[in-house]
């Protein structure tokens, strides 16, 4: 597996910003007063959806574009990180709907990984981001 550019990796480091805001936010700091504390659990969590959302377009291109057979099943897999994310948002678990949501994903590209040639360092990257984001979630979980 080769290496992903140093600035795209920090790049998408830095993605992961509004999910520590999260994090920070679940541990009801008294100086950030309730409502920003709030603010920022409910953004972090959101900013997840949204990720998780994304992700799920990474999957329907690279099912379309990636692999040498169109398959009916890869593409509504690749549909379902979205609902789960709109599912999971409404739900008292969301933080642990969020994370399982992250780790069918990466279990999906690792199967992609076998059919067709994912770019260069994706996996490695997203096994490094699939786990702080896990841990980010799992935080904000217990904390909420």
């Amino acid at each position: 597996m080769t290496e992903i550019s140093k600035p795209i990796y920090y790049l998408s480091l830095l993605g992961l910003l509004p999910v520590i805001a999260g994090v920070l936010g679940s541990f009801n700091f008294l100086m950030l007063g309730v409502e920003i504390n709030i603010w920022l659990y409910k953004f972090g969590l959101l900013f997840s959806a949204l990720i998780l959302s994304f992700l799920g377009g990474c999957l329907f291109v690279f099912e379309i574009l990636l692999k040498p057979k169109l398959e009916f099943k890869g593409l509504v897999l690749s549909i379902m990180p979205s609902l789960w994310a709109i599912i999971s948002i409404n739900l008292p678990m969301s933080s642990f709907l969020l994370a399982i949501g992250f780790l069918a994903i990466l279990e999906r590209e690792r199967i992609l990984q076998r059919n067709c040639e994912l770019p260069p360092g994706w996996l490695r990257v997203r096994l490094h981001l699939t786990t702080l984001l896990i841990i980010a979630l799992i935080v904000m979980g217990f904390n909420a």
